[in-house]
């Protein structure tokens, strides 16, 4: 369960909507109990990072990272013997992104993620709902590798953590840098 490699960097200004290198990277071996590994080292790079982002976005963030971890243990080579996966993370005052990259498919079992909120009606239904939800928290803005590399995927989300008048520029109450006067 153990966390094989972190790296962090110091935060930069970047243009709206460039990803550039990530503020966070860190690797997680593919077993289940690496999903609260991950939902862990989300909530530690947030709280050290130099934005204080609402609570509300934050538990969708650690709501994501656990939908997105446990795809890859389950779904992808990620989760066999030796597997591992790796997450990065971007943050601003704007938006927090995430993204997790697994090994690949099993093999065998030739998988692409998917979103598909087809499944999200249907009660009964025990799999294929997560990226339904991961896209629901993150209004959408979510995705995967483009096409599918075959060594392995990279899936993402994207959430605004601040107010469409916030974004204007103007920077309200909890959303800006830390310590700075609100």
């Amino acid at each position: 369960m153990t966390a094989e490699t972190e790296s962090s960097a110091p935060p930069r200004a970047r243009a709206p909507g460039e990803a550039g290198e990530p503020d966070h990277r860190m690797s997680f071996a593919g077993q289940a109990a690496s999903v609260g590994a991950l939902r862990d080292w989300v909530a530690r790079c947030l709280r050290r990072g130099p934005y204080e982002h609402p609570p509300a976005v934050v538990e969708d963030l650690l709501v994501c990272a656990s939908e997105l971890a446990t795809n890859a243990v389950r779904h992808s080579a990620s989760g066999l013997p030796g597997g591992t996966f790796a997450a990065r993370l971007w943050q601003d005052s704007r938006r927090v992104r995430l993204e997790v990259a697994d090994m690949g498919p099993r093999p065998g079992r030739p998988t692409l993620p998917r979103i598909d909120d087809s499944t999200m009606d249907d009660g009964a239904a025990e799999n294929g709902r997560g990226l339904g939800f991961v896209a629901a928290l993150c209004e959408g803005e979510c995705g995967t590798t483009t096409p599918p590399d075959p060594r392995g995927h990279t899936v993402w989300c994207r959430l605004a953590t601040a107010s469409a008048s916030q974004q204007d520029g103007s920077e309200g109450e909890g959303h800006g840098r830390r310590g700075a006067p609100g």
